[in-house]
């Protein structure tokens, strides 16, 4: 048993240490994935579903569908967005957590908008106007 606890020991060395991300920081991270997950409640529960972003003049933007789920529920809501990068093999990446407010305007696709992977008419934006950005970097132990 305490050679176990020793290897253990020894091994939690190697492991990947947790650190704070500073908000710019933050934001500099998510302009470079373009995927995130938006984060809602409705009556049946939270909802998380994946979506192209923006990041533009400290909003996020997202384009959807004026019929789907999302433009129906988070106009005028908190929501939450979750953007993330991670490397399985090390062990190592970063989260992002921004939470704030959404807006659905149903206009033309503004410049800042993302282009949608699926196909399909997105006449809507949602823009998140954030209240509080957080995140965490898994980093390489030094």
């Amino acid at each position: 048993m305490a050679t176990m606890h020793s290897q253990e020991h020894s091994q939690g060395h190697d492991r990947p240490v947790l650190v704070d991300l500073d908000e710019s920081t933050c934001w500099e991270l998510m302009a470079t994935v373009g995927i995130g997950r938006l984060v809602w409640v409705d009556a049946d529960g939270p909802v998380a579903v994946p979506v192209n972003i923006a990041v533009s003049d400290g909003a996020v933007v997202i384009r959807t569908a004026a019929y789907s789920a999302m433009a129906r529920e988070v106009d005028d809501s908190r929501v939450a967005l979750e953007v993330d990068d991670l490397d399985h093999e090390t062990r190592t990446g970063w989260s992002v957590l921004v939470r704030g407010v959404a807006r659905v305007l149903f206009e033309p696709a503004p410049e800042d908008a993302p282009t949608a992977w699926p196909t399909g008419s997105k006449s809507a934006t949602v823009r998140l106007r954030p209240t509080k950005v957080t995140g965490r970097r898994l980093a390489a132990p030094r």
